[in-house]
C-alpha cells in the first residue's frame, strides 16, 4: 500500500539529518512521498527534490511557518507552493533573522543562570540551517550544563522555562494567505497539541485548508475529533512523524503515515486554489511520480 510522511525536519532548520538521509531513510521503511518541512526555511527543498528523483521518492515541496492567532503560538504547515516566491522568501529571511536575534537572547539568559555558552558555538550547531533552541539545547549538553538535549529543555529551554524567548510569528491569517499567494496549501500542524478543535475554528475564518490529523503526538481521541472536523468542513487531512532526529529522542523517519489517497486530494486542493485564482500560475507542483 502506497503511504506517505508529510512532516519531518532537515538541517536546515533543527533537525539531526540532511535532506539525501531523510530520502534514504523514508525509501527504506517504504514510503511513496515524503514532505520536507523545515521551519520557517525552504533552502533545503532543492537538494531533497534531487535526492528524490535519484531514489525514486517523491518530494512534495513543504515548509513549517511559525504564527500566532489569538493570542496562542500554533504552526502553518504550507505544501505545493512556488519555494522560489518572491515574498515568501522575503517573510521567511524575516523570521529566520529574528530566530538569531532569539539565540542571542537565550544565551544572554543562561549566562545570567550560571550556565555561558558563546553565540558562536550555538550558532555552529546549526550550520547551514535555521537556528532554534535544539541547538541551544546540544551547546548546552557540550559545554557540561546538562546531562542531555532533554534536561536542557526541562531546565532551561522549554515553555515557560528561565531560558526561553518567544518567537516572533506572523498572525496565522497572513500566513496562509501568503501560502495561498505562492500557489500552495495551508495546513495547521499538529493542533492536537495547542487546544485541538477550539482553534481550528478560528483558523477556518482565516481560509486555512487542512488539517494535520496523524501525528506523533496525537492520541487516537484527538485523531478521531480532528478527521471529524475535517470531514464536517471539507478540510484535506494530512500527517506525518515530525520527525527532527534521535538528538530529540522523538518519533522515526514513517513511524506515522497516511494513505497516499490523502496526497492526492491535497494535490487537487492545491489546483482548485490556483484555479480559482487564490494562489499563483506559477505556484509548486504535488508530483504524483517522480522524474
Amino acid at each position: 500500500m502506497k503511504s506517505a510522511d508529510l512532516h519531518m525536519h532537515s538541517t536546515f532548520s533543527d533537525g539531526d539529518w540532511t535532506p539525501e538521509k531523510l530520502v534514504k531513510s523514508a525509501r527504506r521503511v517504504g514510503l511513496t512521498a515524503i514532505a520536507l518541512t523545515d521551519h520557517d526555511s525552504v533552502d533545503g527543498l532543492q537538494q531533497a527534490v534531487t535526492f528524490g528523483q535519484q531514489h525514486g521518492l517523491e518530494v512534495i515541496p513543504g515548509v513549517e511557518i511559525s504564527a500566532f492567532d489569538g493570542g496562542v503560538d500554533l504552526h502553518i504547515l504550507g505544501y505545493g507552493f512556488d519555494p522560489d516566491h518572491a515574498e515568501l522568501r522575503a517573510m521567511l529571511l524575516r523570521s529566520q533573522k529574528a530566530r538569531t536575534t532569539r539565540a542571542a537572547r537565550m544565551v544572554e539568559k543562561l549566562a545570567q543562570l550560571g550556565a555561558p555558552l558563546r553565540l558562536e558555538d550555538v550558532l555552529a550547531k546549526a550550520e547551514e540551517g535555521v537556528v532554534g533552541r535544539p541547538h541551544v539545547a546540544q551547546a548546552l549538553l557540550d559545554a557540561g550544563h546538562v546531562r542531555s538535549v532533554r534536561e536542557a529543555f526541562e531546565v532551561y529551554l522549554g515553555d515557560g522555562k528561565p531560558a526561553c524567548v518567544d518567537k516572533i510569528r506572523v498572525t496565522a491569517q497572513d500566513a496562509i494567505q501568503l501560502l495561498h499567494r505562492a500557489g500552495g496549501v495551508a495546513v495547521a500542524a499538529h493542533p492536537g497539541t495547542y487546544g485541538g478543535i477550539t482553534y481550528l475554528e478560528s483558523l477556518l475564518q482565516d481560509g486555512i485548508d487542512g488539517v494535520e490529523v496523524l501525528h506523533s503526538l496525537h492520541d487516537s481521541i484527538s485523531v478521531g475529533k480532528l478527521e471529524d472536523f475535517a470531514r464536517a468542513h471539507g478540510l484535506v487531512m494530512t500527517g506525518g512523524s515530525d520527525f527532527h532526529g534521535p538528538r530529540m529522542g522523538l518519533a522515526e523517519v514513517g513511524s506515522v503515515k497516511i494513505p497516499y489517497e490523502w496526497v492526492e486530494l491535497l494535490r487537487e486542493r492545491a489546483q482548485n486554489l490556483r484555479e480559482r485564482g487564490n494562489g499563483r500560475d506559477h505556484g509548486g507542483t504535488i508530483e504524483a511520480n517522480p522524474r
